[in-house]
């Protein structure tokens, strides 16, 4: 209509274009992008090492798995005394070479395990410390297998048990009495006190 403006006839030179919204977006997916890239270029650059890494682990563990199976297949042809003896030896490589095994390939991949090395050891004090019966008991058995007082089915008296011997674990010895009965004598016990071994029949005393 003649004499009457409206909105879209009047220009006031100005850019109503709203660009303070879309700049802070442009930023942050810019932003976003570098992130990306660095963290691909960090993958991409750790993957050797990474890999590198598992195949260290892999082969300790299998290493450990094998000569858990060799040592056990030696202990089936030594003498009933000697086999527990083997076969502690068995888990003990088994449980060296997989920590062993942990530890060199975290630090092949490139982690810092002088931290775990640490934690290893205090856990390993503290596990002594609460168990420290356990582990009487296991070096007690360790030594009696080395040092064998007395051998398979001999017949003795130790703290007011009598038996004959039917076997030696890492935990205890274990006895039969003339009745039957089972006893279980821990093997701090064994190496504790005096053990009195009866002569086997047909020997002179």
């Amino acid at each position: 209509m003649n004499g009457i403006a409206t909105l879209g006839d009047l220009s006031f030179g100005v850019n109503f274009t709203p660009k303070f919204l879309f700049e802070p977006m442009n930023e942050q997916i810019h932003y976003a992008n570098q992130l990306l890239t660095q963290l691909t270029e960090s993958i991409g650059s750790a993957l050797p090492g990474v890999f590198a890494g598992l195949v260290v682990i892999l082969a300790f563990f299998i290493a450990a798995v094998m000569s858990r199976k060799l040592l056990r297949r030696l202990s089936a042809r030594v003498e009933v005394d000697k086999r527990p003896l083997i076969e502690l030896a068995g888990e003990t490589l088994r449980y060296v070479l997989m920590v062993v095994g942990l530890i060199t390939g975290l630090g092949t991949m490139g982690i810092d395990v002088s931290a775990l090395i640490a934690a290893l050891g205090l856990t390993g004090f503290a596990l002594g410390f609460a168990l420290r019966d356990a582990v009487s008991n296991l070096v007690a058995g360790v030594l009696i297998l080395l040092y064998r007082p007395f051998g398979y089915r001999d017949k003795i008296t130790v703290a007011g048990n009598s038996g004959t011997v039917i076997g030696t674990n890492f935990r205890y010895t274990v006895l039969e009495a003339d009745d039957g009965t089972i006893v279980h004598v821990p093997n701090s016990t064994m190496f504790s006190n005096s053990v009195t071994v009866a002569p086997r029949t047909g020997e002179v005393p």
